[in-house]
């Protein structure tokens, strides 16, 4: 009996094992045509309007960011033509400059120097423009001048342009 029930076993065995591995996927159908479209649903109830937040302050919107792309430096003094550079800004407000070489991903402040060298500076500011001194020549420069218009300047890191660029929002 026991020899029987065993054989049985090994029998089922075998059958269910030989069924596992007979089967395969075959080749999918093709797909078939596209149904008819249901039926629109019900619109939901709209939602209730929320509480106007407080109004926050005012920024500062009198901060412009000028672009000189592709410029050349020449020893002695270059004038770059500004001239977002008002009256107002050169009576009460700031203007700072930043330089790179075409291509890199970060800014120096100016003045810069080499060593205990000043290589490039900002020379003098007027209505219109401003004039940059250098010790060096150099081409494929991109230049920035911050121009401020107000004396909102506490808490500013101007040593570094991103911080500066953050602070106002600016875009470029």
């Amino acid at each position: 009996m026991k020899t029987k029930k065993l054989k049985l076993q090994y029998f089922f065995l075998a059958i269910i094992t030989l069924l596992t591995f007979s089967c395969s996927d075959g080749e999918d159908g093709a797909v078939g045509p596209t149904g008819p479209q249901g039926e629109q649903g019900v619109n939901g109830q709209d939602g209730t309007n929320g509480q106007n937040g407080v109004d926050g302050q005012d920024g500062n919107a009198n901060v412009v960011s000028v672009l000189f792309e592709d410029q050349t430096i020449s020893n002695g003094d270059t004038v770059f033509d500004i001239p977002e550079l008002t009256q107002e800004i050169f009576d009460t407000g700031l203007v700072y400059a930043y330089v790179t070489v075409t291509g890199n991903e970060y800014w120096e402040t100016l003045p810069l120097s080499l060593g205990q060298e000043i290589i490039l500076e900002i020379d003098k500011i007027e209505v219109g423009k401003a004039t940059l001194r250098a010790t060096f020549t150099q081409s494929n420069l991109r230049l920035r001048f911050i121009l401020v218009a107000s004396s909102d300047t506490h808490s500013i890191n101007f040593s570094s342009f991103q911080d500066l660029k953050e602070y106002y929002n600016l875009e470029k």
